[in-house]
Order: C-alpha cells, then structure tokens, then sequence
C-alpha cells in the first residue's frame, strides 16, 4: 500500500518499549479549526489526507466489503485444519492434531517476508489456493497406511490457514481511525474462534446423519472457492486507473511486485530477508512479552477446553463417563461457542471503542493505548476465572452438563473479546511495525496455546480434573495481572 503523509502537529512521539506510539488528543476542544472530526466532534486521528485513494477517505461500503471478505478468509483459514475433529478416536485427536495445529506457528514467519515481496492481497489469495488443494488432498488418504499423508495435509492446511490472520490486522489500521478500530477488530478476530469451532461442528453433523468422513471437506471446500473468486484488490492500492482485470492480475500475480513508496524501486530479496529477522527484534520488547503471556494462558485454556469437552462427553458410561453422548449431541453442545461468538461480538461491537473514548474524555483529551485494554475487566478479570471454576465443579462433581455449558459459554466469550483487544492494543503500540507485531503475539500465543494439550492429561492424572480446572482459575486471573501492569 502506498504510505500517505500525516497530519502530526497535535501528535507527541513517545519511546514505549522500543516503539514509537502516538498518543493525541481526541477531543475537538483541543484541536485547531483546521483539523478533520466526526460529526460528535472526536478528532480524525490519523488525518486523512485530500487523496481519494486514500484508505481512510475510501467509503464505508468498501471498508466494509474488505472486512467482510477477510472475515471470510480467516474463517476458512481455521476452520478448514479442524475438519473431522469430532469423529478421530479421541487420544488420536488430542495428540495428532496438536502438531498440525502448530503450523499456524510456523506458517505465518514464512507469508509474512512474502508479502512485502508481493503484496499481501497476492499471498492471501495463493496461500488459500493452496488450502483448497489440501482440502481435496485429505479426503483421499482413505487407506490405513495413508494417516501420514494425512497428517502432512493437515500441516500444510494449518501452515497455509494461517496467513490471513498474521497479514489482515494492518488493513483496519489502514482503514479506520483510531476510535472505529475497535469495532473492526472484533469482526475480524470472531472468524478466528468461529471458524475454529465450525470446522467441528459441520462436520459432527454431516457424519452423525450418515455421510462419511471425506463428506465433512466438501463444504470447506466450497467456501475456499468462493472467497477465491471475491477477493477484491483490498488496500494494496498500487493498480490505480487500471481495468477491473488489470488491477487483480496486477494485485495477485507474483511476478508483479509491490514498489517502495520512496523511490518506486522494487523490494529485493535482500530487503525481504530483513524485514523475515525483524519479528525476532520485536519479540523481545517488554510489552510483547506480558501481553503474549496473558494471552497464551487465557487462550491455552480455551484450547484445553475445547480439547477435552469432546472426551467428558462422549466417553461412555460404562466407562466411567459423566454424560455419554455421541457424536450428534456433541456436535449440538459446540453451538454453546456460537452463542458465545453472538454475545462476545455484540460486547465488542458496544464496549471496545466506548470504553476508551469514556476513558478519554476523563482525561482530559489525552489517548493513551492502555486505556483500550480497561475493556477486559468484566470478560477476563470476573467471568474467565468464574467460567473455569464453573467447569471444574462439573467434572469433580458430576453435575448436570448445563453447568459445564454455562462454563464454556463464558470461556469462550472471554478468549474471543481479549484476543482482538490485545491485537488492535499492539498495532496500536507498533505503529511502524503492525503486520510484524502482530505476527509475533499471534504465533506466541498460537504455539504456547496449543502445547496444553501435550501435557493437560498428565496435569489431570497427577492432581484431579476439579483441581486442573480451579488451577486454571487462579492462573488466568493472575495473568490479568500483566495487564494491570500495563494500565499503570
């Protein structure tokens, strides 16, 4: 995307934690009757510019319709690895699929390099291209001497799934001014969960009602097609006054490369191995670091969660099981996340950016990134500790399985509003280094995360579910306490 000059004389830039932030007065009393407010008066930050193909002058509908497109993009990224979890014997499924799942680690340092070499609308499409293929590739490894070949389908699936995640956070940095983010990073990450949950749950039903397994991939299949066919040029906007066609050969063929908005030359490989060691610089910065922590220990416990739930439901009574379901009344018990997606996006929608902005008119005018993440007390500091004891009690003591959805429910609200909080609060901290901040907190908390699943059994043999579950408790409340340490 072309770099468009700012307005920064009400702009003060601050050293916070090797990066530069800026911290402005969003309030039109302090502002000069030359600078850009909405109609409530809150001042534009950053000002746009008087250039139309600016992405922050573009209308709502485009804004929009990216969005959209994106959402529809990380849904099929994520929810394509988790096709047929619900229907592998368990123990396979808790310790198969984690190092597939670790792709989503690996993956996003490589796409990212890339996309400086060729356009982050260019990697997006290709990578997904390539998903679709592992989406026809799986189903075909029928054989009992082809679960490798599986295994490797599912890798590449996580590998390539994960690149819109890891490049779409820069374009509502792009897009939107400082206070619509909120809102736009909410949609946005909800296709993360979201698809993650309903790669399952599809398929759970497709082979309950009788299809076989390879059925649950021909609808992943459909849905990468058709984003395929929608992806817009997005806001890599180097293909102005062409054709409709001219401007997509332009955005998604390799061999048309984006140029430096400085002097119009052409990324080289040299400056494209750079920009791969500049995520490694980040990762060592103070505030990467807690928030990966209070993220990796909120997430992990989702993934254990949700790991789990499928054995404390359907391991029959006979066995000692709790509840003994099948596979259908599993799949029916996984809409408890999707009424969680409803109720975490409509608080999103309502608190992401309100909450900051109150904070904002407290002081005075001034904004300060930490004030986005006051929106988390009631999600991560009440509910997601509440949650976990909730489905600890369940498992200890055998209660009605409404408890252990009350549980989730909470769970799952308080993973999908902390994730783009914390997301749009380091965008916001990384101003110059978006795509590759993100990269980094997102892959933290994706390989951390995931790991629990290696050890959460043995967790459980040595001290008791009810005990696993009250620890989790304690500890996602004291992961809270990064944050606190952050507002301060």
């Amino acid at each position: 995307m072309s770099h468009f000059t700012r307005t920064d004389s009400l702009v003060a830039q601050l050293d916070h934690s090797d990066s530069h932030i800026r911290r402005s007065p969003l309030s039109s009393d302090a502002a000069s009757s030359d600078l850009k407010t909405s109609p409530s008066g809150i001042v534009y930050i950053p000002q746009s510019t008087d250039d139309p193909s600016d992405p922050l002058n573009w209308p709502l509908r485009k804004k929009a319709t990216i969005v959209a497109i994106l959402f529809l993009a990380m849904f099929v990224g994520f929810s394509a690895p988790f096709v047929g979890q619900l229907n592998i014997q368990q123990q396979a499924a808790l310790y198969g699929k984690t190092p597939v799942q670790i792709t989503y680690f690996v993956g996003g340092f490589l796409w990212h390099p890339l996309s400086h070499k060729f356009s982050r609308s260019c990697i997006m499409l290709w990578t997904l291209v390539g998903q679709l293929v592992c989406q026809v590739w799986a189903p075909l490894m029928t054989k009992p001497s082809q679960y490798a070949p599986y295994l490797v389908s599912r890798y590449f699936s996580g590998a390539f799934g994960v690149t819109v995640s890891v490049l779409s956070p820069r374009y509502p940095v792009d897009m939107f001014f400082l206070h619509q983010r909120g809102r736009a990073f909410t949609i946005l990450h909800l296709a993360l969960n979201f698809g993650a949950s309903a790669g399952p749950t599809i398929g759970g039903f497709v082979v309950a009602a009788g299809g076989y397994w390879t059925a649950e991939t021909q609808y992943n299949r459909s849905v990468t097609s058709i984003w395929q066919t929608a992806a817009p040029p997005g806001s890599d906007e180097r293909s102005r006054d062409k054709s409709w066609i001219q401007k997509r050969l332009s955005t998604f063929l390799p061999c048309t490369r984006p140029r430096k908005a400085s002097n119009q030359t052409k990324v080289t490989w040299k400056e494209t191995i750079v920009t791969a060691i500049t995520p490694f610089n980040i990762a060592i910065s103070p505030v990467i670091l807690m928030i990966a922590g209070f993220d990796t220990i909120n997430f992990g416990f989702y993934v254990a969660l949700n790991a789990l739930t499928p054995v404390w439901l359907q391991t029959p009574l006979k066995a000692g099981g709790i509840y003994g379901w099948n596979v259908t009344q599993n799949a029916a018990f996984t809409f408890i996340r999707w009424i969680s997606f409803l109720v975490g996006l409509a608080y999103g929608h309502v608190f992401s950016d309100r909450i900051p902005l109150w904070l904002v008119s407290r002081s005075k005018g001034k904004w300060k990134p930490e004030y986005r993440l006051h929106a988390l007390w009631p999600t991560n500091f009440v509910l997601m500790p509440l949650s976990l004891g909730l489905v600890g009690c369940a498992m200890e003591y055998r209660l009605h399985w409404v408890i252990m959805a009350l549980g989730q429910l909470f769970v799952t609200i308080g993973s999908l509003v902390s994730i783009p909080v914390t997301v749009n609060y380091i965008c916001e901290c990384f101003r110059g280094h978006t795509v590759e901040a993100t990269l980094v907190l997102n892959s933290m908390r994706l390989y951390l995360g995931f790991s629990i699943n290696f050890y959460v059994a043995p967790w459980i043999e040595k001290v008791g579910v009810g005990w696993v579950y009250g620890m989790m408790a304690f500890f996602s409340l004291l992961a809270y306490g990064f944050l606190v340490v952050l507002m301060i």
